[in-house]
């Protein structure tokens, strides 16, 4: 008997092998699936991620994914984001390739900033410490919440009047020394009318002769060089005097400015304005804006860095020897992973607002187009029109893209804004518009937004002087424009966002008239305190100024008076006097 070629007993074992496999793949295929695209989205989001059920069909490939949690990194008790479902309509034959085209995604119920039920989350990649979000001076607590002391803030202001007098006591001391130096060595009344006397004698009195008239001449002539030196030191005194003038009147009017410099910034510091009060609009509207910019950054700062991490194998430290991937992708081959279509409606506050998405990928340079998105929502509960344009793009140098929004007519109520003990406030009712540009080159972020609140109606009540005297203020606004600023790194768990407005200059107003009121009676204290010293030392040295100006005056006397002694002549008295005795005239 001929032996069959084909041995069926081992064929019917493999034929139940292959049975039991497709069995068990068909009943547990999307059990296998869940757990695998939680280890893989957990991997590229970089944290925890959680998917309550997984459906498949097989004609058309359809993937389907309910009650999906990506977790924070940065605050694992929190999801960066969340979905209520997402179906995926996959191409077969490129997925034999090798290769995940997706030629629809659709993507239900997305919020962001949720707190997690299960509790914190498994984190994969710890962000830095340095990139802790601090949105805006943290919280109310950093609030100075009580005005300081007048005490405190002389301590903290450090008066200087009281170093102002001893600079100019010096100063005026050295000028006094040398005034009275150059005062002793000035020739005095005796020593000029010594002079005059002097030079009456060489010129009047009876002539002997010729010889006598040369003597005189002689004798004259040495009175006038002696003369001429005391005219140098006084011109030299003179000199010197309205330099030390100079001097004493600059630091007496120091002196005399130092107790109201001294109040003035005593003054300044009560303002409260850069380096007294915190940053109130950052406080009231910080957390907020971070709430809306996670929606309108919602592309860039969870699609970006998860597209990116696709694309970066060192985002998970690799096992040890488990060698390196190789890419064989030709330069024209499409791209690995490319979502063709999406859109995804992203829940804000109740309202749905549909994102059309292409060309989701991290490939743009084999795709050679960008990730585009779009959103129009008109006439909604929530505002009147919201248009949202971006695109993105992953390249060689970093992240590329560019986003430009328009919010019109957004209505706001009843919306909570602080609810701390020294503070409680919240918008009854406002409208909102807002416009900005986001620009990101070389994953380096850059933006700039414009909220205006119209018809803005708060209510607010305070803990402390200071807090109602903020809420005071917050229930009189009727309008406020807040210029914001976003920037930072794309692919880091934190952006910096900076908040502004003239809402911290209008309280800053407030408070410090309100700090002046209360510290009055201890600033004129002060005022008083630092005017009697001042007093008491402009007193000598005003009497020093005007000694100088005094003894200025008679230093020119003196000038002018030995300036006529020089004009003394004796040639022509003396030659009279000689031919009256000659020829017998006398």
């Amino acid at each position: 008997m001929k032996r069959s070629v084909i041995r069926w007993p081992g064929l019917a074992v493999f034929g139940g092998i292959v049975a039991l496999l497709v069995i068990v793949s068909w009943l547990f295929l999307d059990a296998i699936l869940k757990v695998s695209m939680e280890y893989g989205l957990g991997r590229v989001n970089g944290a925890e991620v959680n998917i309550a059920r997984v459906e498949h069909e097989w004609s058309p490939l359809t993937l389907r994914a309910y009650g999906v949690q990506a977790t924070d990194a940065a605050k694992p008790t929190h999801n960066q984001v969340q979905l209520e479902s997402f179906s995926a309509d996959i191409s077969a034959a490129e997925l034999l390739l090798g290769r995940i085209h997706i030629e629809q995604l659709d993507v239900l119920g997305v919020r962001v900033d949720q707190p997690r039920e299960q509790g914190e989350g498994e984190v994969y990649v710890t962000p830095s410490k340095d990139d802790v979000k601090n949105w805006a001076s943290a919280n109310w607590e950093q609030l100075k919440v009580s005005l300081p002391s007048t005490d405190e803030i002389v301590q903290q202001v450090g008066l200087q009047t009281d170093q102002v007098l001893a600079d100019a006591e010096q100063k005026i001391e050295q000028q006094r020394t040398q005034f009275n130096d150059a005062k002793a060595a000035l020739p005095d009344k005796e020593k000029i009318a010594a002079y005059q006397q002097q030079i009456k004698e060489i010129t009047e009195g009876d002539v002997e002769g010729l010889g006598d008239v040369a003597a005189r001449k002689k004798k004259l002539d040495q009175l006038k060089d002696a003369i001429r030196e005391d005219k140098a030191a006084i011109e030299l005194f003179r000199a010197q005097l309205s330099e030390s003038a100079e001097v004493v009147k600059t630091q007496i009017a120091r002196v005399k400015d130092a107790p109201g410099n001294d109040i003035d910034r005593i003054q300044n510091f009560f303002q409260l304005n850069e380096t007294g009060l915190q940053n109130v609009t950052g406080l009231l509207l910080g957390d907020k804006a971070r709430q809306w910019s996670e929606y309108l950054l919602l592309a860039y700062e969870q699609l970006a860095p998860m597209l990116a991490r696709s694309a970066n194998s060192q985002t998970v430290e690799k096992a040890r020897g488990a060698g390196e991937s190789l890419s064989f992708v030709e330069a024209d081959a499409p791209p690995e992973f490319w979502i063709k279509n999406a859109r995804t409606e992203v829940l804000i506050a109740g309202t749905a607002v549909n994102i059309d998405w292409q060309n989701i990928t991290h490939q743009h340079n084999l795709l050679g187009q960008p990730t585009t998105y779009q959103a129009r929502v008109d006439n909604s509960d929530l505002w009147n029109a919201f248009n949202l344009d971006g695109e993105l793009s992953l390249l060689e140098s970093g992240i590329d893209a560019k986003q430009q929004w328009q919010l019109k007519g957004a209505n706001l109520k009843s919306l909570g804004l602080s609810e701390s003990d020294e503070l409680t406030a919240s918008i009854a009712s406002a409208l909102l518009d807002s416009d900005g540009t986001v620009l990101v080159r070389g994953n380096q972020l850059d933006g700039e937004a414009i909220i205006r609140m119209l018809d803005l109606e708060m209510l607010a009540q305070g803990s402390s002087k200071i807090t109602n005297a903020i809420a005071a203020a917050l229930q009189q606004l009727n309008r406020l424009d807040i210029n914001t600023e976003i920037a930072g790194d794309i692919l880091s768990p934190s952006l910096s966002l900076s908040l502004n407005s003239d809402l911290d200059q209008q309280l800053g107003k407030l408070l410090g008239e309100t700090a002046m009121a209360e510290a009055q009676g201890k600033l004129n204290e002060i005022k008083a305190d630092l005017t009697a010293k001042v007093e008491q030392q402009l007193g000598t040295n005003t009497e020093l100024l005007q000694n100088m100006t005094q003894l200025n005056s008679q230093a020119g006397d003196f000038n002018q008076q030995l300036e006529e002694l020089l004009k003394s002549k004796i040639e022509d008295n003396l030659k009279d006097k000689l031919k009256d005795r000659l020829f017998g005239n006398s």
